[in-house]
């Protein structure tokens, strides 16, 4: 593991997004709405999340990184209010002075970390 980074995505932060990207779907923000599915409670955006690799990579690689390429894979909810680990790998060289390395996510549970997006990142390094 080359780097990681706690963070804590409260109901704020999900409405904020919600607000910048029109997107108001009530399962991220109706306790009410997503008591009726299958997940019992709001969950996350999906790109709120991956959103936060993107400061990680400023802070690992340094101001001008520009991201080439993301994959993910959404592999379980995030509830509301839960505290995520982002984890990048170590960079491996790519043609033109790119890097790759992985990207993952991880969702609190318990005193356990489960991964809750997975993939990779093709980056400019910045200075």
């Amino acid at each position: 593991m080359a780097f990681s980074k706690e963070f804590e995505v409260g109901p704020q932060q999900v409405a904020a997004f919600a607000d910048l990207v029109q997107d108001h779907n009530p399962i991220h923000l109706s306790a009410q709405f997503a008591q009726g599915t299958r997940y019992k409670a709001p969950i996350c955006h999906g790109l709120l999340l991956t959103a936060y690799i993107s400061g990680c990579l400023v802070e690992v690689y340094g101001q001008g990184t520009v991201y080439l390429e993301q994959q993910v894979q959404f592999r379980r909810p995030v509830p509301v209010g839960s505290k995520i680990r982002v984890v990048l790998g170590e960079g491996e060289a790519q043609e033109k002075g790119a890097l790759k390395l992985s990207t993952t996510i991880e969702v609190q549970v318990g005193s356990y970390w489960k991964k809750a997006i997975e993939g990779y990142a093709v980056i400019n390094p910045g200075y």
